[in-house]
C-alpha cells in the first residue's frame, strides 16, 4: 500500500512535468540570421526570449510553455516565403512572429492571407502592412512613412532646406520614399540628390561620392544598419559634413559598434519609448530581464519583448485549444491595450498598433540621448 502511494504521489508530481514537455505552444519566426541584418535581427528575436523564458518560468500559458523557432532566411525574400510554404505543407504554424525585412514581409503576406495564420508584430514599417488593415496581421510599429515625415518636419523646423538621400534600392526604399514625397512636396521641397543602392550589401562607396557633389545639410539614411554606418564613415573621410538620420531599423547595438568613433551626433528614429530611462514599467520589466540574463538592453530588444509580450497576452485569451482563428479573433478582441506605458489598439478592421513615433541622438559614449 505504502509502495502503492508512493507510486501515485510521484506520478502527480511528475505528471504536469511529462505534459509540459509534451505540449508546448510553438510560434515561428522567419528572418535573417546571416547577411548585412543578422545582428540587428538577433537582437529583437533576443528580446522575445527573454519575455517567453519569464512567461514559461511564470507556468507558461494554461500550464503550457511557449517556444519559439526560427528559420533562416538570409534577406532573401522567395526563401522568406519557401520557409513559410513549407511550414504550411507540414501544417506546423501557429503564428508568424516578428518577420524581418520589408521585402520578406511583402512576400510572406499572400501566404498569410490564404493560411489565415496570424502575422504578429512584423518588424517593417511598410505603409502595406497595415494600410489598408489586414485580418491576420497586427503590426505592433509606427510606419517607415511616418518616421521619415516626422524626421524631415524636424529638420525643416530649425532651417533646412537642403536633403540627400541614401535610399534602399528595394521595396523598404519605395515604400518609405512615399512619405519623403508627400512631406517635401508640402514643405515645397525636393531631395537634393538620391543615392540608390542594394540594401542586401553595405557597398555605399559610389554613393557617398554622389551625395557628396551635392553637399546637401542632411543626409537621410533609408538602409540597413550596416549600409548606413559604412556611408557615414566614408562620408566623413572626405571631410565632408552633413548631418546623419537614419530610421529605427538602425536602432541597434551592432549600429554603434559599426560606427565606431563616427557614432556621435547621429540621429535615430525611435517607434519605441526609452528601453534604457525606466519612465515605463515595460521597459523596467525589459531591463529587469536583461539584467538577470546579463544581456546588453537595446531598442531592437526592447521591441522584441513587447511583441512578445502582446503574444502572451493574446494567447491567454485564445481558448484552451489555441487555433490561428482563436489566435486572430483573440488579438483583434484586446480593443485599447496597454503593455505598461506603450499602448496599442486593435479591433475589427482597425490595425493600427502604436503610433509612436520620436527621434533620438547617439552621444559620444555610445548611448541612444533624447
Amino acid at each position: 500500500m505504502v509502495a502503492r502511494l508512493l507510486i501515485l504521489v510521484c506520478m502527480a508530481l511528475l505528471g504536469p512535468v511529462v505534459a509540459w514537455a509534451q505540449a508546448p505552444i510553438v510560434v515561428h519566426h522567419i528572418g535573417p540570421f546571416t547577411g548585412v541584418l543578422a545582428g540587428s535581427n538577433l537582437e529583437a528575436i533576443t528580446g522575445a526570449r527573454l519575455f517567453l523564458d519569464g512567461l514559461n518560468a511564470r507556468g507558461g500559458v494554461g500550464g503550457r510553455p511557449v517556444k519559439l523557432e526560427t528559420l533562416d532566411d538570409g534577406q532573401d525574400a522567395k526563401k522568406a516565403a519557401a520557409l513559410l510554404e513549407q511550414l504550411l505543407a507540414e501544417k506546423k504554424v501557429l503564428a508568424l512572429l516578428m518577420p524581418r525585412t520589408t521585402p520578406s514581409t511583402e512576400a510572406l503576406l499572400p501566404l498569410i492571407a490564404k493560411a489565415g495564420i496570424p502575422m504578429i508584430g512584423p518588424q517593417s514599417g511598410a505603409s502595406f502592412v497595415n494600410d489598408p488593415p489586414k485580418r491576420e496581421v497586427f503590426p505592433l510599429r509606427a510606419s517607415y512613412q511616418k518616421e521619415a515625415e516626422r524626421a524631415i518636419r524636424q529638420q525643416h523646423s530649425i532651417g533646412v532646406r537642403s536633403f540627400g538621400l541614401l535610399l534602399a534600392d528595394d521595396a523598404f526604399g519605395r515604400d518609405t520614399m512615399a512619405g519623403v514625397d508627400r512631406v517635401m512636396k508640402e514643405l515645397k521641397l525636393a531631395p537634393a540628390v538620391i543615392a540608390r543602392f542594394d540594401n542586401r550589401k553595405a557597398d555605399v562607396a559610389a554613393a557617398v561620392h554622389e551625395i557628396a557633389q551635392k553637399r546637401p545639410e542632411v543626409v537621410l539614411l533609408i538602409s540597413s544598419s550596416k549600409a548606413a554606418a559604412e556611408f557615414i564613415k566614408g562620408y566623413r573621410g572626405l571631410g565632408q559634413a552633413a548631418t546623419f538620420v537614419s530610421l529605427s531599423n538602425t536602432s541597434n547595438i551592432d549600429y554603434i559598434e559599426a560606427l565606431g568613433e563616427h557614432k556621435r551626433g547621429a540621429i535615430v528614429m525611435q517607434v519605441m519609448p526609452s528601453p534604457f530611462s525606466g519612465n515605463t514599467a515595460l521597459a523596467r520589466d525589459y531591463g529587469a530581464a536583461a539584467a538577470a540574463a546579463k544581456t546588453p538592453p537595446s531598442y531592437a530588444g526592447f521591441y522584441g519583448f513587447a511583441v512578445a509580450k502582446l503574444l502572451g497576452q493574446a494567447l491567454a485569451r485564445a481558448g484552451k485549444d489555441i487555433t490561428p482563428s482563436s489566435l486572430v479573433q483573440a488579438l483583434e478582441g484586446l480593443g485599447e491595450i496597454d503593455l505598461g506605458g506603450y499602448r496599442l489598439h486593435y479591433g475589427p478592421g482597425d490595425r493600427t498598433g502604436s503610433t509612436y513615433v520620436d527621434s533620438t541622438i547617439i552621444t559620444q559614449d555610445g548611448r541612444f540621448m533624447r
